[in-house]
């Protein structure tokens, strides 16, 4: 409906005439209301990663340039390069956190108590020795199982400020929660956490009496990332 007040909008940045009629077609497919012109550098940045850019990609440079375009618009200067961070399996990651609004994630040490040593007169206290094992263990999975790459997607989203991870107290036992997520996340987890243990333990063998301790939390959007989706979707 509005595709030529759009085209007349892209005609200062020189893109190919094919990356042109694309992007007027994604863009006029999302606008509701008469486009306003965008800000040139928010503009020039998108259209610049628009044609190198994956599918999933491109349809969020879309939505954001379509945003640009509406009466008010809040789109970041930012958002064009956090984009352009992101592959298809973070973008995925992102849209599941904010569906969910919090996705359980476990972390898994290897684990061992002892008495401190006290002062005379004065109780000993357990103190609780950790080997980081197996971390950001989720029910988010790709088809192909890949677990290291959502490790990977995480710490992204992390890196990003996009998400945050907030881990409950450590005292708090996992039965506690009344959450079968997470006894769920653990099964899918156990053959993963069960070879991890076993290769630590070949190569340190004085931890082999250690237990598996495993501490739950939450993976969550941070405000930035709420924004984000707002006008990235």
């Amino acid at each position: 409906m509005f595709e030529q007040q759009i085209t007349e909008y892209l005609q200062p940045y020189g893109m190919e005439p094919a990356v042109q009629e694309d992007i007027v077609a994604a863009v006029g497919s999302r606008l509701t209301q008469q486009p306003c012109r965008p800000d040139p550098a928010l503009a020039g940045n998108l259209l610049l990663q628009y044609g190198w850019a994956g599918e999933p990609q491109k349809q969020r440079y879309a939505a954001l340039l379509a945003a640009a375009m509406q009466d008010g618009s809040t789109v970041h200067p930012a958002f064009p390069s956090l984009v352009s961070q992101m592959d298809e399996t973070d973008l995925t990651l992102l849209d599941a956190i904010g569906k969910q609004g919090r996705m359980p994630v476990l972390d898994c040490y290897l684990s061992r108590m002892k008495k401190s040593s006290g002062f005379t007169g004065k109780p000993c206290e357990d103190v609780a020795t950790s080997i980081e094992l197996v971390t950001r263990m989720t029910d988010f999975l790709p088809a192909d199982g890949d677990y290291e790459r959502i490790q990977a997607a995480i710490d992204n989203l992390l890196r990003l400020h996009l998400a945050d991870i907030r881990m409950y107290a450590k005292r708090q036992a996992l039965e506690d929660m009344q959450d079968n997520r997470y006894e769920d996340i653990y099964l899918l987890f156990q053959p993963v956490v069960d070879e991890t243990v076993k290769q630590f333990c070949d190569r340190f063998p004085q931890y082999r009496e250690r237990s598996v301790r495993l501490q739950a939390g939450n993976l969550t959007l941070t405000p930035l990332g709420s924004r984000f989706l707002r006008v990235c979707q």
